[in-house]
C-alpha cells in the first residue's frame, strides 16, 4: 500500500505552488532563516518553493521521470561551468578583504543567491505543463497581486489622505526589512518602489495584456483583465519607478511591434467604421461615434492625469527639467549619478580582467580603486561608500556589467544565449495556429523584454521575477515538444 497516492502527492505540490505564488509580494521577508544580515533579497516565496523543490524530486524518483531538467538549460550549464572557472581564477587573483568581507565569504554569498535563481526557475517549470497548470498559476499568482495592491492602497491612503504614515511604516516594518519609501512613493508588499515596478512589469503584467491583446481569457470572469491592467498602471504611476515606467513604455512598443499589429489594425478599423461606412443605421451610428469619443476621451484623461502625477513628483520630473549640458552632468542631476558611477567601475574592471573575469561576487572588492574620478566629488553616495566611517559593499547595479567584471566575455555571452534561446521558444509560440499559445508566446515576449531591460538597473541573481516567467515558459513549450 502507496504512504503517499498521486493524487495526494499532486495535491501537496499545487498547495505549496499556491502559497509561493501568493507570497511573491513580499521580496524581504525579515525572518527568512539562513540569510546573512545585510541581504535585501529575502523572498518569503522560497520557503514553500523549497519544500515544493523536494516534494518534485520525490515525485520525479518515484515516478522514474526527470521532471526537473529542460533542454533550455544547457547554456546554462555552460554558464556555470564558466562560473566555476571564474570563482576558480578569483583565487588566485586573491584581492584584498573589504571592511568585514572575504573574497571567499562574497564567493559562497554569490553561488547561494544564484541557486536561489535556479529554484524559481526550475519549480515554475515543473508546475506548468498544460493549459490547466498554467489557469492554475494565474489564479493563484492574482491572489497574490490583490495583496500588493491593497496594501499599496492603504499606503496612498496613509500618505496622501490621511498625510500620517507611522502605523502603516511600523506594520510593515515587523514584517519587511524596510518600512515606507520616502518621496511619497509606494511599495506595496515590496522592499522599494522600483522593486514593485519590476514585479508588475515581469510577473502580472504581461499576462493581462496578452490576455487584451489576444482576446484570450484564462478565467470566465471577463472584468478580471481590464481590472488587472488599471491596477498595473495604478501601481506603475505611484512607485514613481523611473525605470519601471520606461521600461514598461519600451517592452510594450517591442512586443506590439512583434506580436501586436493584428490587434492595433483590428482597433483601428473598429474605430473608423462609423467615420467612412454606411451600413450602419443612423441611431446606431450616433450611439458608436458616442462610444468612441468615449474612449478618447478616457485615453486622453489617463495620458493627462499620468503626465500630471508624474509632473509633480520632483524626483521623476527632474528626467525633463535638468538643464546640464553633458551626459555625466545630466545623470548626477536626476540622481542617476551612483548607478552611473556603480556601472562604470564595473566596466572598469570588466577591461582590465575580459577573458576570466575577477569571480562571481567578488567585483565589489575591485570597485574603490575603480570609480571614474569625476564620481568622487561630484556624488555624494560615492563619496560615503568612500569614506572611512563605511561598511557597505558595492555593486554594480547593472547585471550585464556584473556579469563581465565577474565571468568575462565568455560567461556573460552564455548568459545572453540562454536569454536568446527563449526568445525564439517565445517568437515560435506566435506563430501557433492555437490561440492560447498565442496567448502564452505574447505574455513570454513582453515578459522576457521587460527582463532583459530591468536587468540594466539591478544586478542580483536571486530575484525570483527574472526568473519565474522564464521558468513557465520552459515547461509549457517543452510539454509542446
Amino acid at each position: 500500500m502507496e504512504l503517499v497516492s498521486p493524487e495526494h502527492l499532486r495535491r501537496i505540490e499545487r498547495t505549496l505552488w499556491a502559497a509561493a505564488l501568493v507570497a511573491l509580494p513580499v521580496t524581504s521577508f525579515r525572518f527568512m532563516p539562513f540569510m546573512g544580515p545585510d541581504s535585501q533579497v529575502r523572498p518569503l516565496s522560497l520557503i514553500p518553493a523549497v519544500l515544493l523543490l523536494f516534494v518534485i524530486a520525490f515525485h520525479s524518483v518515484r515516478e522514474r521521470r526527470i521532471l526537473l531538467w529542460s533542454s533550455s538549460f544547457q547554456p546554462l550549464l555552460a554558464f556555470i561551468l564558466i562560473l566555476a572557472i571564474s570563482s576558480a581564477i578569483g583565487f588566485l587573483l586573491a584581492p584584498p578583504d573589504l571592511y568585514s568581507y572575504s573574497y571567499a565569504s562574497r564567493l559562497s554569498r554569490a553561488w547561494v543567491t544564484l541557486g536561489v535563481g535556479m529554484i524559481f526557475l526550475i519549480v515554475p517549470m515543473s508546475m506548468n505543463r498544460d493549459e490547466e497548470d498554467l489557469k492554475f498559476t494565474l489564479k493563484w499568482l492574482y491572489v497574490g497581486f490583490a495583496g500588493h495592491v491593497t496594501w499599496s492602497l492603504i499606503q496612498l491612503i496613509g500618505i496622501y489622505l490621511l498625510h500620517s504614515s507611522d502605523l502603516i511604516d511600523a506594520v510593515q516594518k515587523t514584517v519587511s526589512m524596510a518600512g515606507l519609501s520616502p518621496n511619497n512613493r509606494i511599495s506595496g508588499l515590496a522592499l522599494e518602489p522600483s522593486w514593485l515596478a519590476s514585479q508588475v512589469m515581469t510577473l502580472y503584467l504581461p499576462w493581462a495584456f496578452a490576455a487584451a491583446a489576444k482576446d484570450h481569457h484564462w478565467s470566465n470572469r471577463r472584468w478580471l483583465v481590464p481590472a488587472i491592467l488599471t491596477a498595473c498602471v495604478f501601481l506603475m504611476v505611484f512607485t514613481f519607478s523611473r525605470g519601471g515606467i520606461l521600461t514598461a513604455f519600451a517592452s510594450i512598443i517591442l512586443t506590439f511591434i512583434i506580436a501586436g499589429w493584428d490587434r492595433v489594425r483590428q482597433a483601428w478599423k473598429w474605430f473608423t467604421t462609423p467615420l467612412r461606412g454606411k451600413s450602419i443605421a443612423k441611431p446606431n451610428k450616433a450611439l458608436e461615434l458616442s462610444l468612441r469619443i468615449t474612449v478618447i476621451i478616457a485615453i486622453l484623461t489617463g495620458l493627462v492625469g499620468g503626465t500630471y502625477i508624474l509632473s509633480k513628483n520632483r524626483y521623476f520630473s527632474q528626467i525633463w527639467q535638468s538643464k546640464k549640458n553633458t551626459l555625466v552632468e545630466y545623470f548626477v542631476d536626476i540622481y542617476a549619478g551612483p548607478r552611473l558611477a556603480y556601472a562604470w567601475a564595473g566596466w572598469t574592471i570588466f577591461e582590465q580582467h575580459p577573458w576570466t573575469g575577477v569571480g562571481l561576487g567578488a567585483v565589489g572588492l575591485y570597485m574603490h580603486q575603480a570609480f571614474p574620478d569625476w564620481a568622487h566629488f561630484n556624488v555624494s553616495e560615492i563619496a560615503q561608500l568612500l569614506s572611512s566611517d563605511n561598511s557597505v559593499y558595492p555593486n554594480t547595479k547593472n547585471l550585464y556589467v556584473r556579469l563581465l567584471a565577474e565571468t568575462g566575455i565568455l560567461g556573460f555571452w552564455l548568459f545572453i544565449s540562454f536569454y536568446l534561446l527563449l526568445l525564439g521558444r517565445s517568437l515560435k509560440l506566435l506563430r501557433s495556429q492555437q490561440k492560447k499559445l498565442v496567448f502564452i508566446g505574447t505574455a513570454s515576449l513582453l515578459a522576457l523584454f521587460a527582463i532583459a531591460i530591468l536587468n540594466l538597473t539591478r544586478d542580483s541573481l536571486a530575484m525570483p521575477d527574472i526568473w519565474l516567467p522564464l521558468g513557465i515558459l520552459i515547461g509549457i513549450t517543452d510539454s509542446r515538444s
